[in-house]
């Protein structure tokens, strides 16, 4: 059986898979305390989608998430003055999604998860 770890890094990956497929977005993924995807948009890349994923709070079937919309230049600066760990760059912060707020279970559906960005994001579509 898999762990939430596993099936989160495997629902970021389909994601991401379909973006890079639908030529959306690029992929990026990160596998620390936290699972972190970077979805950053192929016609406006200076726009970067961070969902976190938290597999200490996910149960079942079904993954506590949380995005919001980056500056992928500002991301980049801090990620290079090294101050902060990846997934924290909060100052690139240009949009929390509202739908996402405090972080929201859903189930490992990459269908939902990109239901929920395209609300925020209509680029996704």
């Amino acid at each position: 059986m898999a762990t939430q770890r596993e099936n989160i890094t495997r629902l970021f990956t389909n994601v991401g898979i379909d973006y890079i497929e639908a030529g959306i977005a690029t992929f990026e993924l990160h596998d620390g305390h936290d699972v972190h995807a970077f979805y950053r948009l192929i016609k406006e890349p200076g726009k970067v989608i961070h969902v976190q994923g938290y597999p200490g709070m996910s149960v079942g079937e079904k993954a506590r998430v949380w995005a919001r919309l980056m500056d992928y230049g500002r991301m980049a600066e801090i990620r290079a003055s090294g101050g902060v760990s990846i997934g924290n760059e909060h100052e690139a912060t240009v949009q929390n999604f509202p739908n996402f707020a405090i972080g929201v279970e859903i189930p490992y559906s990459s269908k939902k998860l990109k239901e929920l960005l395209a609300e925020n994001v209509p680029e996704l579509r």
